[in-house]
């Protein structure tokens, strides 16, 4: 053990990270994969988003196809369609009870 700590010939340090150009172009390529996969997600989440709101709160108005696809169309720049979500939300905090039923409403015991 300790035989080799003090060489008397210099060596090459391989101790930097270096990739090889395949490599780097494949890493690149999961990179830019990973940022669309991303993107994508964030699209679709803020086109249903969207589509809750204008249905109305218990769905009564419906949304047609030109609808969806104005939704996916905003989505497309869903950093801000988050902001104006958070920006103009209504109900913060609050849950949605059941029909028939207040938010927090109990009927009495005995008379369901």
């Amino acid at each position: 053990m300790g035989q080799n700590l003090s060489l008397a010939e210099p060596f090459a340090d391989t101790s930097g990270v270096v990739l090889s150009p395949t490599d780097r172009q494949a890493d690149i390529i999961v990179g830019i994969t990973w940022a669309c996969a991303a993107y994508g997600i964030g699209i679709i989440f803020c086109a249903v988003r969207l589509l809750e709101r204008w249905s109305g709160e218990h769905g009564e108005r419906g949304v047609s196809f030109a609808g969806v696809v104005a939704a996916f169309l905003c989505g497309s720049a869903w950093p801000l369609v988050l902001v104006y979500l958070m920006v103009t939300e209504k109900e913060v905090g609050t849950r949605r009870g059941v029909q028939g039923y207040g938010v927090g409403a109990v009927p009495p015991v005995g008379k369901v």
